[in-house]
């Protein structure tokens, strides 16, 4: 007998790419993190990929979308646009939810919710930093955006006033305690637009034109490390320390800088001295 044809198997669930967004996500974080130089061929597949992944992005995956990345070559102006239209559809950069007062709270809800909110917490400034710079360093496409992402992007900027300090760094907190010694005023809590400030000090040259002196204190964190064959070269800043510090000057923010690999050979005595120079300059 003639063999009944078999149908053809029913096709698989659709993959729109190999990677899921998450991973895009992280592929374009380290690669702009390291400053890396890509081939054309390279360039539009990951355009091509990002293309397919934004309209999937979550809430916590677009907040997980590093200034770097978003402001590179692997995210062209229409990528931009899409992805801040994504944004603005899952409200990325949404208060973080505060723990719940219920009298008795369901175990593992609680703890799901914690650890989400714990996720959330390392990229969530992510997106105000994006939106700072989108208004700062590119009105124009800022502009040129619709109505309700100019809405959303206006709600970001209003909130970014009252996220809270990021924390200080050991290099800051050795910068006050000399500040301190000197019985010069400063702050630790300041912050401009999206971005903590290190160390705010009281200018105390009579002849100051400003009434305070921004400290950036860039520690190990804010450099590339070095080869052992590039021992005595000047570490070379990260790609995100270039945008912070790009974007406070955008923002008019003057730093005096500090830098760790300076700060870290000096004794107390040239730390002091180093201190009183630094504040009668400015």
């Amino acid at each position: 007998p003639a063999l009944t044809p078999v149908p053809p198997p029913a096709p698989p669930p659709e993959v729109p790419a190999p990677f899921s967004p998450a991973e895009l996500v992280h592929i374009g974080n380290s690669l702009t993190q390291l400053g890396a130089k890509h081939p054309t061929r390279f360039l539009e597949v990951f355009q091509e990929q990002l293309a397919l992944a934004i309209p999937r992005m979550t809430q916590e995956e677009c907040e997980m979308v590093e200034p770097t990345l978003a402001f590179s070559q692997l995210m062209h102006d229409p990528l931009r646009r899409a992805f801040l239209e994504r944004c603005a559809k899952v409200d990325a950069g949404e208060a973080l939810p505060t723990s719940g007062g219920c009298a008795a709270p369901d175990i593992a809800q609680f703890q799901r919710e914690a650890e989400q909110r714990r996720r959330r917490q390392k990229r969530h400034r992510n997106i105000y930093a994006i939106e700072a710079s989108v208004r700062k360093e590119t009105f124009s496409f800022f502009s040129s955006l619709s109505p309700e992402v100019r809405t959303y992007l206006d709600r970001l900027h209003a909130a970014a006033e009252h996220l809270p300090h990021e924390g200080s760094s050991k290099l800051a907190a050795q910068v006050a305690d000399v500040l301190d010694q000197l019985g010069v005023e400063c702050q630790m809590s300041k912050t401009s637009g999206p971005l903590s400030l290190h160390v705010v000090a009281k200018a105390t040259n009579p002849r100051a034109e400003v009434a305070e002196v921004v400290y950036e204190c860039s520690d190990a964190q804010a450099f590339y490390a070095q080869r052992p064959e590039d021992k005595g070269a000047t570490p070379q800043p990260t790609s995100q320390t270039k945008f912070r510090h790009k974007l406070l000057s955008r923002l008019g923010v003057q730093l005096t800088h500090i830098n760790g690999y300076e700060w870290l050979h000096m004794s107390e005595a040239q730390r002091v001295n180093y201190m009183v120079r630094l504040q009668s300059l400015q």
